[in-house]
């Protein structure tokens, strides 16, 4: 049988139980989604948090607290999930996209210091890095590209809750940033999202924007900005704000199983497992892997996942396409340059969106004795896909 997430925790439970008893259903003073920002806040080196109804609203009010002209350009990876535009188009803003490197699936440091040099009428005004798989990106060099640009940067971490760079988790490495609690995350809730910055300016429009216009201090029918109502519950908080408290020891096992992994899998012949810098720690959301030719010919991602499913054990079949070919984008109301998204072909991201799958966290929380289980369905798989 495939593993179950979430797993059940019992101080989420009784979290949850002390929400609902107390009354106070929806964001209180002194509650647990005011906790919840302060903890989580302060587990990943921010001064501020805020925390919303899902992560792509997160995305949405953090481009807009920096108040970026409607028709402006922003850059984001070919390779992710398309939240992290949408928050942009919605806005009026306008997806620039970039490949990725092969190994990490993070955006490509080169190919975006090239496009931001080639903006020479400094359309460009955001970069949003993703953090793939809680793998950090390379934010020194993404850093000092946009700044020389004077261009902001978020740091899409939806999938890197824990991740370190450097030795400092990613978050508030860039002006804010942005994680997710929807049902597959390695924190959950079902849905929701959190915004963290050092900004207090960022802080205070995110916290308005997400509080239908309000202000700190303010009367609660004094509105100061247009904004809306994408607050956290009690109920959403109480249950993240219990696996935050259990979180490191969940990633001291992950960890642990991620070496067994690349130990086993480092070798294979017909799969190639993508390998992190040194300088990094990942929370591995995912750890990728890549297919050769042989697997492709004989069924491909497709095949592999439903194979390794029927055995009782999971292996993610990932993107299928880059975000610029997704037919969303072809939606006459957004006025996107549609056609230059028909002319794009970016290797990398058109190669992993080939030959990439994913091993989710969820597989590498059960100990050594699991994780070695299920290496050898991966191993098997291959043989009976190849027979």
């Amino acid at each position: 049988m495939v593993k179950k997430w979430p797993v059940v925790n019992p101080l989420g439970e009784a979290y949850l139980i002390t929400a609902y008893r107390e009354g106070n259903w929806g964001r209180a003073p002194g509650g647990f989604v005011e906790t919840l920002e302060k903890d989580f806040a302060k587990y990943h080196d921010a001064k501020y948090a805020v925390a919303v109804n899902n992560a792509t609203v997160g995305l949405m009010l953090s481009y807009l607290s920096l108040e970026i002209p409607p028709g402006s350009y922003f850059i984001s990876p070919a390779y992710t999930f398309i939240a992290t535009i949408n928050a942009g188009v919605i806005l009026g803003l306008i997806p620039i996209f970039i490949d990725i490197d092969y190994e990490t699936l993070n955006i490509d440091v080169n190919h975006l210091a090239e496009v931001l040099e080639n903006d020479k009428e400094n359309r460009i005004k955001l970069v949003v890095p993703v953090h793939f798989a809680g793998n950090p990106a390379e934010m020194d060099e993404i850093l000092n590209f946009s700044r020389k640009h004077s261009a902001y940067v978020v740091e899409d971490a939806a999938q890197a809750h824990g991740s370190t760079y450097k030795g400092r988790k990613v978050g508030a490495i860039g002006n804010v940033g942005v994680f997710s609690f929807q049902t597959s995350k390695i924190i959950t809730a079902g849905e929701g999202g959190i915004v963290v910055t050092n900004n207090f300016e960022i802080y205070e429009k995110v916290w308005s924007y997400h509080n239908v216009g309000r202000k700190f201090g303010g009367e609660w029918y004094e509105h100061v900005r247009i904004g809306w109502n994408f607050r956290m519950t009690e109920f959403q908080a109480a249950i993240i704000l219990a696996q935050l408290k259990r979180f490191d020891n969940m990633l001291k096992t992950i960890r642990t199983s991620a070496k067994i992994i690349f130990e086993e899998l480092g070798r294979e012949e017909h799969i190639h497992v993508h390998r992190v810098p040194n300088y990094v720690e990942p929370n591995y959301y995912f750890i990728p892997i890549s297919i050769d030719d042989e697997i492709l010919k004989h069924g491909g991602k497709e095949k592999y996942a439903k194979l390794v499913s029927e055995k009782g054990y999971s292996l993610v079949e990932g993107y299928i396409m880059p975000l610029y070919k997704q037919q969303a984008l072809r939606e006459p109301r957004w006025k996107l340059p549609v056609e230059e998204y028909s002319k794009l072909y970016l290797k990398n991201s058109e190669e992993a969106c080939k030959r990439v799958m994913w091993i989710p966290h969820y597989e590498l929380i059960y100990g050594e004795e699991h994780t070695l289980k299920y290496v050898n369905v991966i191993k098997s798989t291959v043989k009976e896909i190849l027979k």
